[in-house]
């Protein structure tokens, strides 16, 4: 990536519309400088803010709120401006499209931007579609998203299957051959499973159980899982259920015995699992697809960290992927010819990277990341994540 444009620090404060409300409302606050609509992009974004998943939706939403206006702050009124409007879909999926299309009818988004939780999988990605409007930076790992069936997305992530196949290499090098996957009944339940089978079939392996939960991490789906992991012994298991889930599941195989290692990809083992965990959640694993967040040993680390302080924001790595996020995409709307969805899209579509400090990032349309990077970090006895 020969052409990067580089970010080496943050700027100032100041206000943007955000539209966030529970699912029939709209409560809008709207910034004191008046500025010249013709230069305002409105972005739409749907997550949640309300329910089992608003731990993460609430920090992905402060993080990218506060880049935005920095952005804003640093230009005249004349210049381009940004408008978060952010709708609250309680995490489900039948809810996110809903919220999508009120979005792009009635409050007039240019773009999808940030979307988080269940819904930002397949539910926002064919929204986006129906509605003509580039899907950009979701929280999702979904191998689907990166390809060609879901043109028009932007992401700069890496996938679940980049981050499975992280856990079996580090589990293949500490001398782990037994593993397992618990996986949701859910499109990315199925895919994580796919993902799991073909890399298993890539490398002539059999030495696999998979299992799957309830979303909810019910009494009807739960014994049943913790049962056929622990007759099949194995020594580490990869968690690919949501948090919620997640953490009965973790409760139930550890009542059970089971002692072996536990591994969760980046959209499982967030902040929510360790609070719900409390001490169980010491020594889980688990993958992120960002910089280490909580630290200011690298350049990357330090501009996140000082943005935090500005916003009072509590360091995590949903701020972390939230404020790249936000930053490529102001970046990639400098290079528009136009506000239009089509004029974004290619904005989006030929943006160089941009470097942050030593850490460089780039929007991937429609097609995997082969620079992404994955890390492993783990839980400590009170909580707290470590490289």
């Amino acid at each position: 990536m020969s052409h990067v444009t580089a970010i080496n620090q943050g700027l100032t404060r100041r206000s943007v519309l955000m539209a966030a409300g529970a699912m029939g409302t709209c409560a809008v606050a709207i910034g004191q400088t008046q500025v010249n609509k013709a230069n305002v992009i409105r972005l739409g974004q749907v997550l949640p803010l309300t329910g089992p998943y608003s731990i993460l939706g609430r920090s992905y939403q402060a993080a990218a709120l506060a880049t935005f206006e920095e952005a804003n702050n640093a230009r005249g009124s004349d210049s381009l401006h940004f408008e978060l409007l952010s709708l609250d879909d309680e995490g489900q999926p039948e809810v996110t499209a809903t919220q999508a299309k009120r979005l792009a009818t009635q409050l007039g988004a240019h773009a999808l931007f940030g979307f988080v939780g269940p819904g930002a999988d397949r539910a926002g990605a064919m929204a986006a579609a129906a509605e003509g409007l580039p899907y950009v930076a979701p929280v999702s790992g979904s191998v689907e998203l990166r390809s060609s069936r879901r043109p028009g997305t932007y992401i700069f992530r890496a996938s679940h299957a980049d981050e499975i196949r992280y856990i079996v290499n580090h589990a293949e090098l500490i001398g782990v051959s037994r593993l397992a996957l618990v996986y949701e009944l859910t499109f990315m339940g199925l895919e994580m499973r796919n993902t799991m089978l073909e890399l298993l079939d890539e490398r002539r392996r059999t030495d696999v159980t998979l299992t799957h939960i309830d979303p909810a991490g019910s009494e009807y789906t739960v014994p049943g899982a913790v049962a056929t992991i622990m007759s099949k012994q194995p020594q580490a298991i990869i968690l690919g259920s949501n948090e919620v889930a997640s953490t009965e599941f973790v409760r139930g195989v550890r009542a059970a015995g089971f002692k072996g290692y536990l591994y969760a990809l980046s959209s499982v083992g967030s902040q929510g699992l360790a609070m719900r965990l409390n001490e169980l959640a010491s020594g889980i694993s688990v993958t992120q697809v960002v910089p280490f967040a909580l630290t200011e040993t690298t350049p990357i680390s330090r501009l996140h960290s000082g943005f935090c302080r500005r916003h009072g924001i509590t360091p995590s790595f949903h701020s972390m992927e939230a404020w790249i996020g936000a930053t490529l995409f102001i970046e990639s709307a400098k290079r528009a010819r136009g506000l239009t969805p089509k004029a974004l899209s290619e904005a989006l579509g030929s943006s160089p990277a941009v470097n942050f400090g030593g850490y460089a990032a780039q929007w991937y349309a429609s097609k995997p990341n082969p620079l992404a990077p994955v890390s492993l970090t783990v839980y400590d006895r009170r909580g707290r994540l470590i490289a």
